[in-house]
């Protein structure tokens, strides 16, 4: 199961990239997050955690596993027979501006169940999260 999702704004690059990582603001700029608590202070890096907790959803800690300063971070949660990795990416935009793409998938024996369950709110998390990102990094100084 793979669900991407792209939105623009024109905001800077360097804006959009700020909201993308300032994971504990989330909670303030997506209506779809509880609660997310890194687990480490200083800069977001690879093997840093967090937690998270996303409306109904299971919550749970995510590592991140790469990290582009800049354009690019993915992490990754793995729960009993399935393996999920969310992908965050901004890029400058030809014309101005920037825009942020966001994939979510989700791996393993158990997968195919999580689609059938989730699978829906996921693609409308998505949605949301890259319409949200991109609106935040208007308003991030």
């Amino acid at each position: 199961m793979r669900y991407a999702q792209t939105a623009t704004t024109s905001a800077p690059v360097q804006r959009l990239w700020a909201a993308v990582i300032d994971v504990e603001r989330w909670p303030e700029w997506m209506e779809t997050y509880e609660s997310v608590r890194r687990n480490q202070p200083g800069p977001l890096r690879p093997g840093h955690t967090a937690h998270v907790k996303q409306k109904g959803l299971a919550g749970g800690d995510w590592t991140v596993t790469e990290f582009d300063e800049g354009s690019v971070f993915s992490w990754e949660n793995v729960k009993p027979g399935v393996r999920f990795v969310g992908r965050h990416a901004v890029a400058a935009e030809p014309s101005g501006g920037s825009r942020v793409m966001l994939s979510f998938e989700a791996s393993g024996p158990l997968s195919g169940l999580v689609r059938l369950f989730y699978g829906r709110k996921v693609r409308a998390y998505l949605d949301i999260e890259a319409a949200r990102l991109a609106a935040a990094a208007v308003k991030v100084a």
